[in-house]
């Protein structure tokens, strides 16, 4: 699965990220795939993170 940087601004949303992560996981274990994984993690994270309301 290659790397697709994305411009700078709005994160792709989470939904498009975990169906990203799913396909992964039908690839063969590797270093790649770890690789991966770790960064679409990364950026799961940072459009979750959009989603939250910081408590008063």
């Amino acid at each position: 699965m290659p790397s697709h940087p994305r411009p700078c601004g709005r994160p792709r949303p989470a939904a498009r990220i975990n169906a990203a992560i799913r396909r992964l996981m039908e690839e063969p274990h590797g270093e790649h795939r770890t690789q991966e994984y770790q960064r679409l993690l990364v950026e799961w994270g940072k459009a979750t993170r959009c989603n939250l309301v910081k408590a008063a």
